[in-house]
């Protein structure tokens, strides 16, 4: 009868560390994350949201937009905030020209997020990758204004 006692016991504490996880991290892809991460837009007006999941050390996502002449973008970049686990972002235009980062290699800070006016409409192209090239979760919200 005690084993019974303690199992129920332990199952009950595993499922506490999960639902506490959930709780304190949602998903990358749950809509409560999109929710907590959104209001860094401001007064843009939302666009897409990309998911981002670098599954291997190392690894790189790449996501393309096309972008309109004379329009204001921001991204926000949103990572589920483990220490030494950020998310870095490069900003390349059509010619795969670095053009802004969230990144700031001298002070080694790394901004929530980007902004650009736009002075050519085209494809632009999203690298984003975690620092110290580890795997990781996260989002990026894509928001404009004129």
């Amino acid at each position: 009868m005690k084993s019974i006692i303690y199992f129920s016991q332990a199952v009950l504490i595993g499922l506490s560390f999960l639902l506490y996880s959930f709780v304190t991290n949602p998903p990358c892809e749950s809509d409560e994350f999109v929710d907590s991460c959104a209001p860094a837009l401001g007064n843009f007006v939302f666009i897409k949201t990309f998911n981002i999941n670098v599954d291997k050390p190392g690894n790189k996502t790449e996501y393309s937009y096309v972008l309109s002449r004379d329009s204001e973008y921001k991204i926000v970049v949103c990572d589920q905030n483990d220490p030494g686990k950020k998310m870095i972002i490069n900003f390349y235009d059509r010619s795969k020209k670095l053009i802004a980062s969230n990144y700031l290699k001298s002070s080694k800070k790394i901004f929530p997020t980007v902004s650009y006016k736009c002075a050519a409409t085209g494809v632009y192209y999203v690298e984003a990758f975690f620092e110290g090239d580890k795997s990781g979760c996260g989002i990026n919200i894509l928001g404009f204004k004129k």
